[in-house]
């Protein structure tokens, strides 16, 4: 597989990730960030004590990383993917 073949299977890929997932960006960041924000707080909790995961300080540290991860998907990541994803489409 030469060097080009291997930059359009690339970019067919990017294409195929993104095309469904493009059409409802808040859809797209809640999900992103959920995936992201339950095991990171569990891991952040776990580390702290284990018998606090029923806890407010649990519920502030999941609610904090999904706000931020939400944030930075919503407005930075989709951004990025779109743009790569018109910049592909229109070549």
């Amino acid at each position: 597989m030469g060097l080009k073949e291997k930059d359009q299977k690339k970019k067919e890929n990017l294409i195929n990730y993104w095309e469904p997932k493009r059409d409802n960006r808040l859809k797209y960041a809640l999900q992103q960030s959920l995936y992201f924000a339950i095991p990171f707080s569990a891991i952040f909790q776990f580390l702290e004590s284990v018998e606090g995961f029923l806890t407010l300080n649990f519920a502030f540290k999941f609610l904090s990383i999904f706000c931020i991860y939400f944030l930075l998907t919503y407005y930075v990541t989709y951004t990025i993917y779109e743009k790569k994803y018109q910049k592909f489409k229109n070549l």
